[in-house]
């Protein structure tokens, strides 16, 4: 697990007081994280290939998916550090790469975002 992943984790349990939820039998280190009180998905931290998120790389790497508005989804999955979602809707979901290429404050501020976009 990368330091970032560690931190998220944490900060999860802390802020929101949810713990990961491991549902997929397949992908036994695929966590998702909901709301306590409609159920609703607000992160998937997960290990994928390189390649599966666009980087010429096999190496796993440690990723965190959010839901975000549309325009941001639009505005920052070119950017270095984040991918169009991987396994989810990639118009409403972002995937954040959890490898130190985004800094720790801009990881926690999306995350925020995604939870309030999962609250109602």
């Amino acid at each position: 697990m990368s330091s970032q992943t560690d931190f998220i984790l944490k900060h999860i349990a802390e802020q929101y007081g949810v713990l990961p939820e491991y549902l997929f039998r397949k992908h036994p280190t695929c966590a998702v994280f909901r709301q306590t009180h409609n159920r609703k998905w607000f992160a998937v931290m997960q290990q994928v290939s390189g390649s599966q998120i666009a980087l010429p790389i096999q190496d796993k790497v440690a990723i965190l998916n959010v839901k975000l508005p549309p325009e941001w989804v639009a505005q920052l999955s070119e950017q270095d550090g984040f991918a169009p979602a991987y396994h989810m809707n990639k118009r409403h979901w972002l995937t954040l790469r959890l490898d130190g290429t985004l800094p720790e404050n801009q990881l926690l501020a999306l995350l925020a975002e995604s939870f309030r976009q999962t609250r109602g």
